[in-house]
C-alpha cells in the first residue's frame, strides 16, 4: 500500500542544510525510514522523493513509499513544525485508483533529463550527458509522459502546457566518485491516456536518478 508523504525540512538547522547540499544522506535517510526494506528497489518498493523549494525557509520533501515511513527521529533531528505538523502521510490508494483515461490534472515534476550517447566518435560505450536548455528539457518531458500513459495539454498559446520553473546541476560525492546530475523542474496540465501506465508512473517515477530527488511526478486539481 503506497503512502504520500509531505515532510517540512528545517534549512536552518546543520542537518537540514546537510540534506539539503547531498542528495546522497537524504537517500539514505528516508531509507532508513522505511519500516521493511524493500528487496526489488526498481518497482514498487523503490522511495521516491523530491524537494519543492518554492519557500526557501520551508523546503518541502515529498516522499512515494510502499509504506508508512517513520520520519520522527528525521523530524526531531532537521524537520520543523508548520500548521502543528512536522510532517504528514497519507494513504496514496485512494488516488491512484480514481485515476481513469480523460482525466486532466495539474502537474509538478522534478526530472534528470539526459539523452545516451558517446562522448567522441570511436568511443565504446555510451554514456549519459544532461539536456541543458529549457527547450531541449521540455522536449525531454514530453516524450516521457507519453511513454508513461500522459499527454501534455495544449497551452492558450499553443503547444504543451508545460513550463519548466527550474534548471539546475547538483554534484555531490558517492564513494569518494563525484556525481553531477543535471535537473528540470516541470509544472503544467496532463491528461490521462493510459490510467495503468500511469499508477506505474506515479509509484515508481520516470527517468533516470531517482535515488537523488528525481523521478517522482505529483497530481492535483486542474488550476
Amino acid at each position: 500500500m503506497p503512502y504520500l508523504t509531505r515532510f517540512h525540512l528545517d534549512p536552518r538547522s546543520r542537518a537540514g542544510a546537510r540534506y539539503l547540499e547531498n542528495p546522497q544522506r537524504l537517500h539514505a535517510a528516508l531509507y532508513r525510514a522505511t519500516p521493511t526494506q524493500p528487496v526489488d528497489v526498481s518497482d514498487n518498493g523503490r522511495i521516491l522523493w523530491r524537494i519543492d523549494r518554492d519557500d526557501p525557509w520551508d523546503p518541502l520533501v515529498w516522499v512515494v513509499s510502499p509504506e508508512r515511513p517513520m520520519l520522527d527521529p528525521l523530524a526531531d533531528e532537521a524537520g520543523h513544525s508548520v500548521g502543528g505538523r512536522v510532517y504528514e502521510s497519507r494513504d496514496y490508494a485512494p488516488l491512484l485508483t480514481r485515476l481513469q483515461k480523460g482525466q486532466v490534472y495539474a502537474f509538478r515534476f522534478t526530472g534528470n533529463p539526459v539523452r545516451t550517447g558517446r562522448r567522441a566518435v570511436g568511443d565504446a560505450e555510451s554514456q549519459r550527458f544532461g539536456h541543458v536548455t529549457a527547450a531541449q528539457q521540455t522536449r525531454w518531458f514530453v516524450r516521457q509522459a507519453e511513454a508513461h500513459g500522459f499527454a501534455l495539454c495544449p497551452s492558450a498559446g499553443g503547444g504543451a502546457d508545460v513550463v519548466v520553473t527550474g534548471r539546475r546541476r547538483t554534484t555531490f560525492w558517492r564513494d569518494r566518485q563525484r556525481v553531477v546530475i543535471a535537473i528540470g523542474e516541470f509544472i503544467g496540465h496532463l491528461e490521462i491516456i493510459d490510467a495503468t501506465l500511469a499508477r506505474q508512473a506515479l509509484v515508481r517515477g520516470i527517468g533516470h536518478a531517482r535515488a537523488y530527488g528525481c523521478g517522482l511526478l505529483t497530481l492535483a486539481k486542474p488550476r
